[in-house]
Formats: C-alpha cells, sequence, structure tokens
C-alpha cells in the first residue's frame, strides 16, 4: 500500500509482544521488534514497546501471536498487524489452521516474500513482506576484543542442527552453540566469534534473515547452510558463504583456515545488510512525518512488564 493511502495513520505504534506465562521464552522477536521502533522512529512516528498488553489509542504491531493464536485474536484490537515469523512451509508446526485463521483476520507484515506469497495463497490477502533491514543502533558490538569463539551458532539446537555441531567437533572446530544466548550474552558472545553459522532447522527454508541481520550489521562473516528449494534473496546472495548441509562441516574448517576470506566476507556481509535500510522499507508502508524522533542507540527500549491481564 502506498504511502499516499495512509492519511489516517496515528502518529503512534505499539510494538507488542505476545509470550504466555506457559509457553517458552520468545527472545527471537528481539530482533525485528528492536530494529522496527527505531526505523518508526527515524520515520518521525512516536514508539513504544509493550510486553503482554496491546494499546488501544495506538497502530499494534503484534509479535508472538503463533503461541496463542485464538487468545491473541480475542485480545487485539481491529486495526491491529500481525508480524509472521514463522516459516509458512510444510513441516512447521506453528503454520497450522488456528494459526492461519487468525492471521485472516488481521492485516499481516512478513519478514519472506516467499513466505507472503504462501499466506496469501492461503487467502490472507493483506500479507505483505516486511523484510529484515538495517538501522544504524544495530551496529553495537564491541570491536577491540580478542576473537576467541571460532564458530557460533545461536538459536534452537534441533536434531539436524545438532548432526552437523557433532560433525564439527569431530573435525577440531571450536563450534560454540549455547542454549537461549540473546541479549548481553549474545552480545558478548558474538563480539569475540570469528564466524557465524546458520543451519536450517526445516530444509528447504527461507533464509534467516531475522537472525542474521544481527551479524551483519556488526561485520560478522557467515556461513549459511543452502540446499535445493531455500529461499535466498539476491540482494543478500553476497552477504554469507553458502554450503550444503553435506558439505556444512569441512566449509566450515576451510573458511576458519583463511582469515583474509572470513574478513572479506564480514564486509561483505555488513555492505549488502546496510543497503537495505529499514526505514525506507517502512516509508512505503506507512509513510514519513515531519521529524525523525531518533536520537541514537542509548538503552534498549524493551521493556517487560508483569501484569495479570492480557494473554498471561
Amino acid at each position: 500500500m502506498s504511502a499516499g493511502l495512509w492519511h489516517n495513520v496515528p502518529m503512534h505504534f505499539s510494538l507488542v509482544k505476545l509470550n504466555p506465562a506457559d509457553a517458552h521464552p520468545s527472545h527471537g522477536f528481539d530482533d525485528v521488534i528492536l530494529p522496527l521502533y527505531y526505523a518508526l522512529r527515524r520515520l518521525g512516528f512516536e514508539a513504544e514497546i509493550l510486553f503482554n498488553r496491546v494499546n488501544a489509542h495506538s497502530r499494534n504491531i503484534v509479535f508472538g501471536s503463533c503461541i496463542a493464536p485464538r487468545r491473541a485474536s480475542r485480545m487485539l484490537p481491529r486495526g491491529s498487524i500481525v508480524f509472521n515469523l514463522e516459516q509458512i512451509v510444510a513441516g512447521n508446526a506453528w503454520a497450522n489452521p488456528d494459526y492461519l485463521t487468525h492471521l485472516r483476520g488481521f492485516e499481516v507484515w512478513d519478514y519472506s516474500a516467499a513466505n507472503t506469497l504462501a499466506l496469501r495463497e492461503a487467502g490472507i490477502a493483506s500479507a505483505a513482506c516486511v523484510p529484515p533491514g538495517y538501522v544504524p543502533e544495530m551496529t553495537r558490538l564491541a570491536q577491540n576484543v580478542p576473537l576467541d569463539v571460532e564458530a557460533l551458532f545461536y538459536g534452537f539446537v534441533s536434531d539436524r542442527r545438532h548432526v552437523i555441531i557433532r560433525r564439527l567437533l569431530g573435525l577440531g572446530v571450536a563450534a560454540l552453540c549455547p542454549r537461549e544466548a540473546f541479549g548481553d550474552l549474545r552480545d558478548k558472545l558474538l563480539a569475540r566469534t570469528r564466524l557465524v553459522l546458520n543451519i536450517h532447522n526445516i530444509a528447504p527454508a527461507r533464509l534467516e534473515t531475522v537472525r542474521l541481520g544481527y551479524a551483519w550489521a556488526n561485520k560478522k562473516a557467515v556461513l549459511s547452510e543452502e540446499c535445493v528449494g531455500d529461499e535466498i534473496p539476491d540482494d543478500l546472495r553476497e552477504a554469507c558463504v553458502f554450503a550444503s548441509y553435506e558439505d556444512f562441516p569441512e566449509a566450515t574448517a576451510r573458511l576458519l583456515s583463511n582469515g583474509g576470506e572470513l574478513q572479506r566476507q564480514a564486509e561483505a556481509g555488513f555492505r549488502a545488510f546496510a543497503a537495505r535500510p529499514l526505514a525506507r522499507t517502512l516509508e512505503k508502508l506507512v509513510g514519513r512525518r515531519a521529524h525523525a524522533l531518533c536520537g541514537g542507540p542509548g538503552p534498549s527500549p524493551l521493556r517487560e512488564w508483569l501484569i495479570t491481564d492480557g494473554i498471561s
């Protein structure tokens, strides 16, 4: 939708993270929420981040409704935007009928062009692609630290991923895959990392741009799995070194043995990601207000309130 059709868009957006008390913590949503917060402010909008609650006087952009879609449908105001971060592919348990029914009731933003097409084919005509993009506040990791972590995988270690990690260790690659590495812990580990590993949980897959954006923004080389049927955006083809699932351990060892190539790849990843500014993408959807409100990185705006209503 063009910016000119958004003359009734409010000055204020609420980025709402839903995570019921009985569900696993959903820290992964933060890698989209925080850049969106800064991009909206760069466009001149007021923005806030809420946890398990909505703002009836704001345009709510909602993350995590896949966890409890029926409850989410009951609590979200009309006009809310649901941001889908699940892969709409066969085999993904999150892309179930309850969730798709929930999505049909709202405007939907999605991180993947292939996902967006799949959603439209499922009858969700409002689906729009909002790919992850760069904001300067993402570049924030310490630079002058020892690079004593050879290879880092952060994310859920499924059986499929565990096979690769075990093969890496067998080759003598000191691959680190900490459980639940988010926030300050991930920052500290990523700053010390030579190579970030990206292994699909489901194959084929959409390139995991949500997870990888933060690594690219902080000039970390990325080795990603690639298999037949993957979605890899053309503008991010140079952002990773790619290897098949079968060759992934050996490709990791080869890349780690070439410091010059690691540095070149880190720079290439940053260039590719920085060339897709998130504010430019959002402006096409919501327009721009007169003055940017963003004033530098500062402390994280994420506030997680303990409440008794909403979706808890």
